[in-house]
């Protein structure tokens, strides 16, 4: 059994709901963005899926979004996982914030229940959201992406 890790620059990262960023940019350090309080998108990117490797099939393991959010400000609520138009694994209720772009850990590593068999391309979709200042007002939430991708195995 052989491991395949593919990953995809921060750069590659699309907005569902631009109308609820105060701004957008991208940057040699990744996708930057600044969501609005209160507000939440979808954010997708795609994985460059090695699906045929040696005459195999090869079958997901794990994937990977290296993130920084602002703390108490902006979370990660959900994670899901798709090939092609099949959504594969969803990881919800989510809280995940914080500086997680310089390594690997719990908040930006989704390891899947069982190894899913590639048919078509690995999508992976999540949810951030800004906080909403209840007796004090605050600012939008900055998102940076700075990379994603997965494990494959054969």
């Amino acid at each position: 059994m052989a491991l395949h890790a593919s990953w995809v620059h921060g750069n590659a990262v699309t907005v569902e709901s631009p109308e609820v960023l105060a701004r957008q940019g991208h940057f040699g350090w990744g996708g930057d963005m600044e969501i609005l309080p209160g507000k939440s998108s979808w954010f997708h990117i795609t994985v460059p899926t090695p699906v045929i490797v040696s005459d195999v099939r090869t079958k997901l393991i794990k994937v990977f979004v290296l993130f920084r959010t602002d703390p108490h400000r902006g979370r990660i609520r959900n994670v899901h996982v798709w090939d092609g138009s099949e959504k594969i694994q969803e990881f919800n209720d989510l809280s995940s914030e914080g500086e997680h772009r310089t390594g690997l850990d719990a908040q930006n590593t989704f390891s899947l229940n069982q190894p899913h068999t590639v048919i078509f391309g690995i999508g992976i979709s999540f949810k951030c959201s800004a906080a909403i200042g209840f007796d004090t007002p605050i600012g939008s939430s900055r998102l940076i992406i700075a990379t994603a991708g997965g494990d494959f195995t054969t």
